[in-house]
Formats: C-alpha cells, sequence, structure tokens
C-alpha cells in the first residue's frame, strides 16, 4: 500500500467507474483521500489467529481501529465497504465458526459499512459451507448489501460464487487473470479469476457489461508484464481460440 498514491496518480479514470482504497487505519484513509478515491475500504478477520498474524491486534481491537476512520469517512461523504477475511478457514486456526463471521459482519455494517465482502482468504471452502455462512450472515445484514470474494486455491471459488447466487447474493469481488494472494495466508492461491465469472454468468444469460476481448488483453498485459501465466481456466481456452498457434 505504499505505493498507492503513485497508482492513483498514473490511472486514467473513466466514468462510472468506482475507485477504492483500502484503509486500515486513520493514517491510510487521510492518504486516500489525498489520492483522490472514490470510496474506501476496511478489513478484520473472522480469525484470531490470522489477526494477529496480519495486522499484529485482536478481531476486537481491530474493530476499534476502524472507528476513526468511519467517522471521518462520514465527514468527507465517502462510503466504506467491509471485508472479512478467513471466513470459512484459517492457516492458524483452522475451521471457523458461520456464527464468528456473521458477528464480525455484523459489527462492520453497525459501523455504518454500506456492504459487507465475506473472504475465503485460503479458499478451502465449499459451496455447502459457503451457503452455511451466508445464511447466518444474512440474518442481520441484507443478501444484497453482502459480497463474495473467494480465493480458488481448491479449485472451488466458482462453484461457491453459483451456490451464492442462487441464494440471491449478486455481488462477486474478482480478479484479472484470478492474480492475487496473501503473504500471511500460506499455501493461498489468487482471487477467483474474473474471465471464468464472466464466461459463467453470460452463459447463464446474465448480461456483466464487460468485453471478453478487453478482458482478455487486460489479462494477457498483466501476465506478460509479470512474467507470470494466467490462473484463468476460461482466459487460457477462449485464448487459444483467438490465437490457437498461441
Amino acid at each position: 500500500m505504499a505505493d498507492s498514491q503513485k497508482v492513483f496518480d498514473l490511472i486514467h479514470r473513466q466514468p462510472g467507474i468506482i475507485y477504492s482504497a483500502l484503509t486500515p487505519n486513520l493514517k491510510g484513509f487521510e492518504a486516500a483521500l489525498a489520492a483522490g478515491a472514490d470510496e474506501v475500504a476496511v478489513f478484520a478477520s473472522a480469525s484470531e489467529g490470522f489477526s494477529q498474524k496480519n495486522i499484529n491486534c485482536s478481531i476486537s481491537e481491530s474493530l476499534k481501529r476502524f472507528e476513526p476512520v468511519m467517522a471521518a469517512a462520514k465527514q468527507h461523504g465517502l462510503k466504506v465497504r467491509g471485508y472479512v477475511s478467513c471466513v470459512m478457514g484459517c492457516p492458524y486456526d483452522g475451521d471457523i465458526r458461520p456464527s464468528v463471521v456473521a458477528d464480525v459482519a455484523d459489527q462492520l455494517w453497525q459501523m455504518g459499512c454500506y456492504e459487507i465482502s465475506l473472504g475465503d482468504t485460503i479458499g478451502v471452502g465449499t459451496p455447502y459451507k459457503a451457503k452455511i455462512v451466508l445464511e447466518q450472515t444474512s440474518r442481520n445484514i441484507p443478501v444484497l448489501s453482502l459480497a463474495a470474494h473467494f480465493h480458488n486455491t481448491y479449485g472451488q471459488a466458482l462453484a461457491n460464487v453459483y451456490a451464492l447466487l442462487e441464494e440471491g447474493l449478486s455481488v462477486i469481488d474478482t480478479s484479472v487473470a484470478g492474480l492475487g494472494g496473501c503473504p500471511y495466508a500460506p499455501g493461498a492461491s489468487g482471487n477467483l479469476a474474473t474471465e471464468d465469472v464472466v464466461y459463467m454468468l453470460e452463459g447463464m444469460g446474465i448480461k456483466t457489461g464487460v468485453n471478453m476481448e478487453e478482458l482478455l488483453k487486460a489479462a494477457t498485459f498483466i501476465c506478460d508484464q509479470l512474467g507470470i501465466p494466467s490462473r484463468s481456466n476460461a482466459g487460457f481456452a477462449l485464448s487459444r481460440l483467438i490465437h490457437p498457434s498461441g
């Protein structure tokens, strides 16, 4: 996050796009405000072990840190999105109780977050577990104010998303080419690939408004820059169709 200002300076902003910044504390919020972020995000964990490893404090302490961020965001008219990590498993604490996820999410909701993203940080979740987490979390938070943020470590992320779509969830966090990961989550792979989600949704007759051809160009560009292959199954297959000799 040290280079966030540089990233914002280099972005050619497009109308209709929300440019968000992660703000773990008030200092981060002030930096995001200076960079011209449209909204900010705070993140807590459903696992005490992960919270300590990731941000060096307990869950309750992390939530306390967000209070001045929420106040400052309200003062400046910025919306705040909340994230909950390790909603279906933790590399340090093992299985996570859905009731704990629901409690942390509810506290973020009560603070004023307009949307809560449920993150399977190490990608151990299955469709059944995902539905249980959503069912308990949505007891106090409307489903339309919840989002899915799944990593694809065990290849379950797309199935998990489909399961939650059946329950009415409609916001999905993804990353081009399946990039991502977490230094404090050993073994976790990248996020669910945008290409895979778009391919599935379009195949279900759900219009995403995403231009797949342009999406594939973006994926090729960033993978070339990083020197890594894409983690998207749909992206790989579609790229082969477009460039069969590639």
